[in-house]
This record gives C-alpha cells, structure tokens and sequence, in this order.
C-alpha cells in the first residue's frame, strides 16, 4: 500500500464479512496499526486511505513518544469484536491455519485431501483458500479429527 506510504502493508481477512488492517512495521520499536475497516467493495474508499495516510504522517513525528498498546493475543479482540465472539473466531482461525498447514505439508492433492477429510473438493478449496465464513468450529474440530489431530479445550481463568 505504497499510496499511503513507504512500508505499508495490508492484511486481509475473510471473516463475516471482508476486514482490511493496514499497518507499517519498518520501525524498530513497534508495528503500527494505521486502520482497520470493513470493507464492502472492491475498491478501497478514499475515507480509509486519507484516515491511514493522516496516521501514517503523524507517525513520523511521533514515533518515539507514541503510547503502544500492546496485543491482547488475539487479534479479533484487538478489532473490536465481542470478546466471546473473538474467542470463537480465534479458535476457528487456527484450527482452519493448521488444517491448511497439515494438507500443504503432507503433499496431498485436493482430491486426496477430500477423500481423506470426507468433504467436497469445493470444500477443500474453502477450506485452502480461507474462506472461514464457510466452516463452523464444530465442523473444523471434526476435520482436524478426521485427519488424526486431538483437539483439545483448555479453560484458564
């Protein structure tokens, strides 16, 4: 995202809905996060771009003084999301990371990885593409299952 400035990338992520976090991390101290939006058409609307250049520039002049916050450990929270919600979306974002993971390095086709998971190719390709609006927690667990993974839930207070 040169347009905002030097260094800027962008995240996507495809949950309820399509989210943008756009961040620089080419200072030593910390990543910054200029913006995060939902964004609801292919082009990105000139509000978002000015908001994270306004930031951007700012961070210049403020980059050692600046209050770091720093991550709870789980991004959706960080976003804003119902931290029930976030704990939910967390849960499906890793299982649906290491499912990804376990096809990639095993070697598998997508059809192999259909048969062995029991689910449609189209499936699979949700699934590698991470599209996670398409699977539930419950559906992931007992993907994960079907591959021989334990899952496991731990309660901490």
């Amino acid at each position: 995202m040169n347009v905002i400035g030097a260094g800027v990338r962008e995240i996507r992520i495809h949950v309820l809905g399509e989210w943008r976090v756009l961040y620089v991390a080419k200072f030593d101290d910390a990543v910054y996060v200029l913006h995060a939006f939902q964004k609801k058409s292919r082009k990105t609307r000139r509000e978002d771009i000015e908001i994270a250049r306004q930031r951007y520039r700012q961070i210049g002049d403020y980059v050692m003084s600046a209050t770091i916050t720093e991550s709870s450990g789980n991004v959706f929270a960080d976003l804003g999301f119902d931290p029930a919600e976030a704990v939910i979306l967390q849960m499906r974002a890793k299982l649906m990371s290491d499912l990804r993971e376990y096809i990639q390095s095993s070697g598998m086709t997508q059809p192999a990885a259909a048969k062995r998971l029991k689910i449609a190719r189209s499936r699979v390709s949700d699934l590698m593409r991470g599209n996670w609006e398409e699977f539930s927690l419950e559906m992931l667990i007992t993907l994960a299952a079907r591959v021989g993974c334990k899952v496991t839930l731990e309660l901490a207070a």
